[in-house]
C-alpha cells in the first residue's frame, strides 16, 4: 500500500520505531540499537521515495528540539540523511548493493561532518571534548606513573587526528548493518535483493587514490600542530586501511580462482600485525584498485 494512507500509516510506525530506538540509547540495550537509528529511514524511503521521509524526519527532529537535548537534532539528522541516502539507491533500478552501502557511507560522514562543525560553532562541543579527553588521560598517565614509575606516557594525540577514525567507526558499522537488516526486511516485502558482492569481488573506486594523494600531499603543507594536519593524517591513516583491507580481497580473489581454502586468508590477516607484511597487502591493495591485475589474470586464465 504506496498510497496517502499507506505513507501515513508507515510514517506513523517509522516516528514509533525511531523513538524507540532513540529511548534505547538510555537503556543497555544502546550496544545493540545505536547501529540500527537509520534503519526505519532506510525501509521508509524504498517504500515511498526520499522526499516523502523528509516530513517523518522534520516531526523527529522537532521532538528531539522540544523533548531532548538540542544537540539531539544532530542525531536525527544522521539517521534521516544516512537512511534516505541508502533507500533512494536502494530504490533505483540501476543501482546496486554497492552503491547502496557507499552511499549511505559518503552521506552520513558527510552529516556527522557538518554536524560536529555546527556544535562547535554553536555549543564549543569539541573544545569541551578535547578538555575532558585531557583530563581522563591525565588520570591514566598518573595511574601508569604510580604503577610502573619508569614507564613513559606518550602525549595525547590531537583530537582532529582521531576524527576521522571516530567517523569510520560510528558510520561503517552503522550503514553495514542497517542495509543487512534492511534487506533482509525488504525482501520479504517482495522488493529485489541487493547485496554486497562477496569479499573477494570487493573493488574500491580509483578515486580512493586520488583522495589518498591529497591527504597526503596535504599532510606535508599543513603545520604539525594544525588541524588541518591532523585531520589529513587521519583520513590518510584510514586510507592506509582501506587498501590493506583492498589487498586482503585481492589475496581471496588469488584463492577463489585456485580453488582453494578462504582459511589460508586469515594468515594475511595476521600478517596485518607485522609492519613488512602490512606494507605489502597496502601497496597490493593500492596496485589492485589502480590497476588491471585482475582482468589480466581473467583473460589470462
Amino acid at each position: 500500500m504506496t498510497g496517502p494512507n499507506g505513507k501515513v500509516r508507515d510514517g506513523v510506525i517509522l516516528c514509533g520505531v525511531f523513538t524507540v530506538l532513540i529511548a534505547s540509547l538510555f537503556t543497555p540495550f544502546s550496544l545493540v540499537t545505536i547501529w540500527f537509528l537509520p534503519l526505519p529511514f532506510f525501509l521508509y524511503t524504498v517504500r515511498h521515495s526520499w522526499p516523502s521521509a523528509l516530513f517523518p524526519a522534520a516531526v523527529l527532529g522537532a521532538l528531539a528540539l522540544i523533548l531532548l537535548h538540542p544537540l539531539w537534532i544532530f542525531g536525527v539528522l544522521f539517521a534521516a540523511a544516512t537512511g534516505m541516502a541508502m533507500g533512494a539507491f536502494y530504490r533505483s533500478t540501476a543501482a546496486s548493493g554497492t552503491d547502496v552501502v557507499l552511499a549511505g557511507l559518503v552521506v552520513g560522514a558527510a552529516v556527522l561532518l557538518l554536524g560536529l562543525a555546527a556544535a562547535q560553532y554553536g555549543f564549543g562541543l569539541l573544545s569541551e571534548f578535547q578538555r575532558l579527553w585531557q583530563e581522563q588521560w591525565d588520570l591514566v598517565a598518573e595511574m601508569v606513573q604510580n604503577s610502573v614509575p619508569e614507564a613513559s606516557v606518550p602525549p595525547l594525540p590531537p583530537l582532529s587526528a582521531v576524527l576521522p577514525l571516530f567517523l569510520s567507526v560510528l558510520t561503517v558499522p552503522t550503514v553495514l548493518l542497517s542495509a543487512w537488516a534492511g534487506r533482509r526486511f525488504l525482501v520479504r516485502s517482495g522488493f529485489p535483493e541487493k547485496r554486497l558482492p562477496p569479499f573477494h569481488r570487493w573493488r574500491f573506486p580509483k578515486s580512493f587514490l586520488f583522495y589518498y594523494l591529497v591527504s597526503c600531499v596535504a599532510a606535508f603543507l599543513f603545520d604539525a600542530e594544525s588541524w588541518a594536519y591532523s585531520f589529513f593524517a587521519g583520513s590518510f591513516m584510514i586510507l592506509d586501511i582501506l587498501f590493506a583491507v583492498q589487498g586482503l580481497s585481492f589475496l581471496s580473489f588469488l584463492l577463489h580462482r585456485k580453488g582453494l581454502s578462504r582459511g589460508w586468508l586469515w594468515l594475511a590477516v595476521f600478517a596485518l600485525f607485522l609492519p613488512p607484511a602490512a606494507f605489502l597487502l597496502l601497496v597490493l591493495g593500492i596496485m589492485d584498485v589502480g590497476t588491471r591485475m585482475r582482468e589480466r589474470l581473467e583473460e589470462g586464465s
